[in-house]
């Protein structure tokens, strides 16, 4: 792959080289059946069996291998549907939703504002952009027909605002009501659903470095979120101006992306981060191109199966005040795994808090701390706590007292929802068991909603006595 020129990952005059990257399946394809020989080479060896000086570099030998093997798998099997997926055979449409991480939903944010993107034959331009006003909201009856358990678990509102369609992990659903919104109200043909949020935007100003908004503001990389989902609401109290910011906002960021002026490889590195955080989704509604992300974050958080990681824990949440408050969330996660009994158990520790002061409550515009369900400055959240596939619900713990919850069942998932509420400085912790099954493998992975402030996340192994 050395000989791959890097330059290909990056647009010029707004347009990809389809038939650049094209001529990246050989070496691709190459690389994968390597790296596909070196984790079967690697895979039966036990490092606490190797000597001490050959431990750790042989460690680290292993851990770029298991890195590297899937990536370019997954790239080896993408790269014949690019064309496609590129316009090459007709123009696509891809509806771009930008969450809001200020109120928070399960898989980000409310999708606020909601692009659509057009590409012919390497070619991405900005077609038409919406915010959630333009869509006929507070329905009597979804918009399509929903899961019973999906009902039972976050109401059927998910169908019946357009701001609640990102409230489950289940991406493939938000893309349906996405798309669903959009054709009722604008008619245009709908061919996948993108959603970014502006942590993804922060990082790519890594890469393009600041640019300058037509309002005059400048967004960097350390300020675009603070000024996106906070600053905005003090300068501009009205919606429509609001709109009119963000709208310039996504502007300038496609502009700086499509020019190709910048350097592809931190550009890669700020993409492939926000994959790895659950920030980016792409959910391509044609099958075959569909299939060659099986098993990707892209499609979802959670895997539809239990191959490649054994148990995987989600936990997700979504804001019930109304309002903007989420920037001023802190969340931390942490899934205790025993293994000590016949079968293992897995607990979800969720510490939730709100850091906020009375003073900085009483300095927010009423926009951002309206108050409408909660005291001003209190924020209500409703969390969703996903178990891995073939596990039961087994109990809850809010601040170490059992409590009854609503269970059910998604993604063939037992989840159990809970709601809680937060004063100003007040902290909540609360915990959910799941039973696995004797078969359970040694891999275990938790995930979570991608807040503003930075999750700590963390998997542990109960000492057995």
């Amino acid at each position: 792959m050395v000989d791959i020129d890097p330059a290909l990952l990056r647009p010029r005059g707004g347009t990809f080289n389809i038939a650049g990257l094209t001529e990246l399946s050989a070496p691709i394809a190459a690389a994968s059946d390597a790296a596909e020989r070196a984790s079967g080479a690697l895979e039966g060896v036990n490092l606490r069996q190797v000597p001490g000086l050959l431990r750790e570099p042989l460690s680290q030998l292993t851990a770029a291998v298991a890195a590297l093997q899937p990536a370019l798998s997954r790239a080896d099997a993408v790269l014949p549907q690019l064309p496609s997926l590129m316009g090459q055979d007709g123009p696509k449409n891809y509806l771009l939703l930008v969450q809001n991480n200020a109120e928070a939903r399960g898989l980000g944010g409310i999708p606020a504002s909601v692009v659509l993107l057009r590409v012919e034959n390497g070619r991405l331009d900005i077609v038409q952009q919406a915010s959630s006003r333009d869509f006929a909201n507070e329905r009597e009856t979804p918009i399509v027909p929903l899961d019973p358990e999906v009902v039972k678990l976050y109401d059927d509102k998910i169908g019946r605002w357009s701001q609640d369609v990102t409230s489950t992990p289940d991406f493939g659903l938000s893309a349906e009501l996405a798309k669903a919104y959009w054709t009722e109200r604008f008619g245009t043909p709908v061919d996948g659903v993108l959603a970014i949020d502006p942590v993804v935007l922060s990082y790519i100003l890594e890469a393009t470095g600041p640019i300058t908004l037509a309002t005059g503001d400048e967004l960097t990389a350390t300020d675009a979120v603070r000024i996106l989902l906070s600053d905005v609401y003090a300068r501009y109290p009205d919606n429509k101006d609001q709109d009119i910011f963000f709208a310039s906002a996504a502007v300038e960021v496609f502009d700086a992306i499509s020019s190709g002026d910048f350097s592809p490889i931190p550009f890669a590195s700020a993409v492939v981060r926000s994959i790895d955080e659950n920030r980016i989704y792409f959910y391509p509604f044609d099958d075959a191109a569909r299939a060659t992300f099986a098993g990707s974050r892209l499609l979802g958080p959670l895997p539809s199966t239990s191959e490649g990681t054994d148990a995987t824990v989600g936990v997700f949440v979504n804001d019930l005040t109304e309002a903007k408050l989420s920037f001023y969330t802190n969340m931390s996660t942490e899934l205790v795994v025993d293994r000590c009994s016949a079968v293992p158990t897995y607990t979800a520790v969720v510490t939730f808090a709100n850091g906020l002061d009375e003073a900085t409550s009483n300095s927010l515009v009423e926009y951002v701390n309206a108050g409408a369900h909660y005291p001003k400055g209190t924020i209500g959240t409703d969390l969703q706590i996903y178990g891995p596939i073939g596990s039961r619900f087994v109990n809850a713990v809010v601040d170490g007292a059992d409590v009854a919850i609503t269970t059910g069942e998604h993604l063939d998932r037992p989840v159990g929802r809970l709601w809680i509420v937060n004063p100003p400085q007040a902290v909540h912790t609360l915990a959910v068991k799941f039973e696995g099954t004797r078969t359970d493998g040694d891999d275990v992975a938790l995930v979570h909603t991608p807040m503003v402030n930075p999750v700590s996340s963390t998997v542990v192994e109960a000492p057995c006595k």
